[in-house]
Protein backbone atom coordinates (compact mmCIF):
# COMPACT_ATOMS: atom_id res chain seq x y z
CA UNK A 1 0.00 0.00 0.00
CA UNK A 2 2.85 2.37 0.87
CA UNK A 3 4.58 1.57 -2.40
CA UNK A 4 1.40 2.38 -4.33
CA UNK A 5 1.13 5.73 -2.57
CA UNK A 6 4.76 6.53 -3.41
CA UNK A 7 4.13 5.69 -7.05
CA UNK A 8 1.06 7.91 -7.14
CA UNK A 9 3.06 10.72 -5.55
CA UNK A 10 5.82 10.34 -8.13
CA UNK A 11 3.29 10.37 -10.96
CA UNK A 12 1.69 13.45 -9.50
CA UNK A 13 5.04 15.24 -9.31
CA UNK A 14 5.88 14.17 -12.85
CA UNK A 15 2.52 15.41 -14.18
CA UNK A 16 2.94 18.68 -12.29
CA UNK A 17 6.40 19.14 -13.77
CA UNK A 18 5.08 18.50 -17.28
CA UNK A 19 2.27 20.97 -16.70
CA UNK A 20 4.67 23.67 -15.52
CA UNK A 21 7.06 22.97 -18.40
CA UNK A 22 4.26 23.26 -20.94
CA UNK A 23 3.01 26.48 -19.39
CA UNK A 24 6.48 28.04 -19.33
CA UNK A 25 7.03 27.00 -22.94
CA UNK A 26 3.76 28.70 -23.96
CA UNK A 27 4.77 31.86 -22.10
CA UNK A 28 8.18 31.81 -23.80
CA UNK A 29 6.64 31.45 -27.28
CA UNK A 30 4.20 34.28 -26.59
CA UNK A 31 7.05 36.44 -25.33
CA UNK A 32 8.95 35.80 -28.57
CA UNK A 33 5.91 36.84 -30.60
CA UNK A 34 5.58 40.01 -28.56
CA UNK A 35 9.25 40.89 -28.89
CA UNK A 36 9.08 40.27 -32.65
CA UNK A 37 6.01 42.48 -32.98
CA UNK A 38 7.49 45.32 -30.91
CA UNK A 39 11.04 44.97 -32.19
CA UNK A 40 10.25 45.65 -35.84
CA UNK A 41 11.54 49.02 -37.06
CA UNK A 42 8.84 51.53 -37.91
CA UNK A 43 8.33 52.83 -41.44
CA UNK A 44 9.11 56.38 -40.31
CA UNK A 45 12.46 55.29 -38.89
CA UNK A 46 13.27 53.38 -42.07
CA UNK A 47 12.46 56.40 -44.25
CA UNK A 48 14.61 58.65 -42.09
CA UNK A 49 17.55 56.23 -42.16
CA UNK A 50 17.30 55.75 -45.94
CA UNK A 51 17.08 59.50 -46.50
CA UNK A 52 20.24 60.06 -44.45
CA UNK A 53 22.05 57.37 -46.40
CA UNK A 54 21.00 58.85 -49.75
CA UNK A 55 22.06 62.32 -48.60
CA UNK A 56 25.51 61.01 -47.65
CA UNK A 57 25.92 59.29 -51.02
CA UNK A 58 24.77 62.41 -52.86
CA UNK A 59 27.27 64.65 -51.09
CA UNK A 60 30.03 62.16 -51.79
CA UNK A 61 29.09 62.09 -55.49
CA UNK A 62 29.02 65.89 -55.60
CA UNK A 63 32.56 66.01 -54.28
CA UNK A 64 33.67 63.52 -56.92
CA UNK A 65 32.13 65.60 -59.71
CA UNK A 66 33.92 68.67 -58.34
CA UNK A 67 37.22 66.78 -58.28
CA UNK A 68 36.75 65.59 -61.86
CA UNK A 69 35.94 69.12 -63.03
CA UNK A 70 39.04 70.50 -61.35
CA UNK A 71 41.35 67.93 -62.94
CA UNK A 72 40.55 68.62 -66.56
CA UNK A 73 40.20 71.49 -68.97
CA UNK A 74 38.00 69.52 -71.36
CA UNK A 75 34.85 71.54 -71.90
CA UNK A 76 32.56 68.50 -72.29
CA UNK A 77 33.81 66.83 -69.11
CA UNK A 78 33.60 70.12 -67.24
CA UNK A 79 29.99 70.70 -68.39
CA UNK A 80 28.93 67.16 -67.51
CA UNK A 81 30.56 67.49 -64.12
CA UNK A 82 28.66 70.71 -63.49
CA UNK A 83 25.40 69.00 -64.46
CA UNK A 84 26.26 66.15 -62.12
CA UNK A 85 26.91 68.60 -59.29
CA UNK A 86 23.58 70.33 -59.94
CA UNK A 87 21.72 67.00 -59.95
CA UNK A 88 23.29 65.96 -56.66
CA UNK A 89 22.30 69.29 -55.13
CA UNK A 90 18.72 68.72 -56.35
CA UNK A 91 18.79 65.32 -54.66
CA UNK A 92 19.99 66.92 -51.42
CA UNK A 93 17.20 69.50 -51.63
CA UNK A 94 14.66 66.71 -52.10
CA UNK A 95 16.08 64.89 -49.08
CA UNK A 96 15.72 68.08 -47.04
CA UNK A 97 12.07 68.32 -48.13
CA UNK A 98 11.46 64.71 -47.10
CA UNK A 99 12.91 65.41 -43.67
CA UNK A 100 10.65 68.44 -43.28
CA UNK A 101 7.55 66.41 -44.13
CA UNK A 102 8.58 63.34 -42.16
CA UNK A 103 7.22 64.53 -38.76
CA UNK A 104 3.71 64.49 -40.27
CA UNK A 105 4.05 60.87 -41.33
CA UNK A 106 2.56 58.24 -38.99
CA UNK A 107 3.22 54.53 -38.86
CA UNK A 108 0.30 52.29 -39.74
CA UNK A 109 0.24 48.71 -38.54
CA UNK A 110 -1.71 46.03 -40.34
CA UNK A 111 -4.80 44.71 -38.57
CA UNK A 112 -3.17 41.29 -38.37
CA UNK A 113 -0.16 42.68 -36.48
CA UNK A 114 -2.46 44.58 -34.10
CA UNK A 115 -4.55 41.48 -33.39
CA UNK A 116 -1.46 39.31 -32.96
CA UNK A 117 0.10 41.80 -30.54
CA UNK A 118 -3.05 42.08 -28.44
CA UNK A 119 -3.57 38.32 -28.44
CA UNK A 120 0.03 37.81 -27.31
CA UNK A 121 -0.34 40.29 -24.46
CA UNK A 122 -3.63 38.69 -23.41
CA UNK A 123 -2.05 35.23 -23.51
CA UNK A 124 0.88 36.36 -21.37
CA UNK A 125 -1.49 37.91 -18.82
CA UNK A 126 -3.53 34.69 -18.67
CA UNK A 127 -0.35 32.64 -18.23
CA UNK A 128 0.80 34.94 -15.42
CA UNK A 129 -2.56 34.57 -13.69
CA UNK A 130 -2.34 30.78 -13.99
CA UNK A 131 1.19 30.76 -12.59
CA UNK A 132 0.16 32.92 -9.64
CA UNK A 133 -2.91 30.76 -9.15
CA UNK A 134 -0.78 27.61 -8.82
CA UNK A 135 1.88 29.13 -6.54
CA UNK A 136 1.79 30.11 -2.90
CA UNK A 137 0.46 33.54 -3.75
CA UNK A 138 -2.28 31.87 -5.72
CA UNK A 139 -3.22 29.83 -2.65
CA UNK A 140 -3.64 33.02 -0.66
CA UNK A 141 -5.78 34.54 -3.40
CA UNK A 142 -7.88 31.38 -3.63
CA UNK A 143 -8.38 31.40 0.14
CA UNK A 144 -9.62 34.98 0.00
CA UNK A 145 -11.84 34.35 -3.03
CA UNK A 146 -13.31 31.13 -1.63
CA UNK A 147 -14.12 32.87 1.64
CA UNK A 148 -17.13 34.22 -0.28
CA UNK A 149 -19.60 31.39 -0.91
CA UNK A 150 -20.60 32.81 -4.30
CA UNK A 151 -17.20 31.94 -5.75
CA UNK A 152 -17.11 28.35 -4.50
CA UNK A 153 -17.77 25.92 -7.39
CA UNK A 154 -21.03 24.03 -7.18
CA UNK A 155 -19.17 20.74 -7.57
CA UNK A 156 -17.10 21.50 -4.46
CA UNK A 157 -20.21 22.51 -2.53
CA UNK A 158 -21.95 19.22 -3.39
CA UNK A 159 -18.84 17.23 -2.45
CA UNK A 160 -18.67 19.01 0.91
CA UNK A 161 -22.36 18.34 1.53
CA UNK A 162 -21.91 14.64 0.80
CA UNK A 163 -18.90 14.43 3.10
CA UNK A 164 -20.91 16.08 5.85
CA UNK A 165 -23.69 13.54 5.39
CA UNK A 166 -21.24 10.64 5.44
CA UNK A 167 -19.62 12.01 8.61
CA UNK A 168 -23.04 12.35 10.27
CA UNK A 169 -23.84 9.02 11.98
CA UNK A 170 -27.55 9.85 11.93
CA UNK A 171 -27.63 10.21 8.15
CA UNK A 172 -28.33 7.29 5.85
CA UNK A 173 -25.75 8.14 3.16
CA UNK A 174 -22.84 5.74 3.12
CA UNK A 175 -19.31 6.29 1.88
CA UNK A 176 -20.04 4.14 -1.16
CA UNK A 177 -22.99 6.32 -2.12
CA UNK A 178 -20.87 9.45 -1.74
CA UNK A 179 -18.14 7.98 -3.94
CA UNK A 180 -20.67 6.91 -6.56
CA UNK A 181 -22.21 10.38 -6.58
CA UNK A 182 -18.85 12.07 -6.95
CA UNK A 183 -17.79 9.72 -9.73
CA UNK A 184 -20.96 10.54 -11.66
CA UNK A 185 -20.33 14.29 -11.40
CA UNK A 186 -16.54 14.47 -11.83
CA UNK A 187 -15.18 12.69 -14.90
CA UNK A 188 -11.55 13.29 -13.91
CA UNK A 189 -12.19 11.81 -10.46
CA UNK A 190 -13.97 8.83 -12.02
CA UNK A 191 -11.05 8.12 -14.37
CA UNK A 192 -8.51 8.45 -11.54
CA UNK A 193 -10.63 6.18 -9.33
CA UNK A 194 -10.80 3.50 -12.01
CA UNK A 195 -7.05 3.61 -12.68
CA UNK A 196 -6.15 3.34 -9.00
CA UNK A 197 -8.70 0.57 -8.50
CA UNK A 198 -7.31 -1.44 -11.42
CA UNK A 199 -3.70 -1.02 -10.27
CA UNK A 200 -4.54 -2.14 -6.75
CA UNK A 201 -6.40 -5.13 -8.18
CA UNK A 202 -3.35 -6.09 -10.24
CA UNK A 203 -1.11 -5.96 -7.18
Amino acid sequence: MLQAQEQRLKRRHRDLFRWWASLLWIVFVMWLFLVSALGCASAVQSISADASHIDELSRSSEQRFETIASLTEDETITNESQHGIAEQQDIQDSIAGIREELPRVEDRESWLAVVAGRATIAGILVAIVLILWQTGLGSLVRRIVYSVSWFIPQQSMRAAEMDQKVADPNHEMTIHEAIASRRSEDQAYDSAYEKIKNKEAEQ
